[in-house]
């Protein structure tokens, strides 16, 4: 069985980044991502929708390593 991840159109993944969700994370790896990503979105270095790929791009590498945190996050998909 493969381990997928959300679809990159729901909305939980711009609320991730932008705060809107507060999660305390398992994964340090994707709270730090979603830290820095939310800091180069302040500094305008940065557009959600690209930080969103950026996101949705390591997720997607390592699914099975943010099934914790999604399972909670997005509840099913």
């Amino acid at each position: 069985m493969a381990v997928t991840i959300p679809g990159k159109s729901r909305p939980e993944w711009r609320k991730m980044i932008s705060g809107e969700i507060e999660h305390e994370f398992n994964n340090y790896v994707l709270q730090k991502t979603i830290y820095q990503l939310r800091q180069e979105i302040f500094k305008r270095n940065l557009t959600y929708e690209k930080a969103i790929d950026q996101l949705y791009e390591l997720c997607s590498k390592y699914a099975l390593a943010v099934q914790i945190d999604f399972r909670q996050i997005f509840k099913s998909w």
